[in-house]
């Protein structure tokens, strides 16, 4: 019996069966810090590495209610889907997330122009050096947009965002844009066990002939 096939499909089935995908609504990170009169202040924190397992390069995080309440309405505060954090590209520079060591899919993400309407976002999949994936996305700056991308086994994730007209918010310019909601999904190590159990599988019928 030839058990190659069998251990292939075994191998597929218990991978994909191990992949999830990760919802990142950036609202576990804190914005806050406390002035001299004791009263909660803070509206961005940058995004450190290894926040869900990820590495981030240029990324902040914006509280939309609070920013709202002191500089007025934005994309930052219409791109919310849930309160009160988003991301953003600091100062409208082209940003990076990048693989912490397993590679993953980028699914989609909700994008919104922080200033200006119908912003260009320039998205790109790399795996290493090789790029294999290019897509530039038009946003609104007054409703979040879902954006699929589904990027599939890629480790770093590219951002250029550019173009538009001023919305004619009362606060702040330029090509910055909102994130929320981003959906991944982390393409699963083979475990020892799985990797063990392929192993004997393609082995079985070398044993076989040597006690016959």
């Amino acid at each position: 019996m030839n058990l190659v096939p069998l251990a292939i499909a075994l191998f597929m089935l218990l991978a994909l069966s191990t992949s999830q995908a990760n919802l990142i609504t950036f609202d576990d990170i804190s914005t806050d810090f406390m002035d001299p009169s004791g009263e909660v202040k803070g509206v961005t924190a940058f995004i450190t590495n290894g926040y869900e397992n990820l590495n981030w390069v240029n990324f902040y995080a914006e509280n939309g209610l609070r920013a709202a309440s002191t500089y007025g309405t934005d994309g930052y505060y219409y791109g919310m889907l849930t309160a009160s954090n988003v991301a953003f590209n600091g100062s409208g520079f082209p940003a990076e997330i990048d693989s912490a060591g397993t590679n993953f899919n980028f699914l989609s993400a909700y994008l919104t122009g922080a200033f200006n309407s119908n912003l260009n976002i320039e998205v790109e999949g790399f795996s290493g050096a090789t790029l294999l994936y290019g897509t530039t996305v038009v946003a609104s700056a007054t409703s979040p947009m879902l954006f699929t991308f589904n990027y599939l086994d890629i480790d770093r994730l590219y951002f250029n965002s550019f173009g538009g007209q001023s919305a004619g918010f009362p606060n702040g310019a330029g090509d910055v844009f909102a994130m929320d909601n981003l959906t991944v999904e982390f393409i699963p190590e083979p475990s020892s066990l799985l990797l063990a159990t392929v192993g004997a599988l393609l082995l079985w019928p070398l044993l076989r002939r040597k006690r016959a």
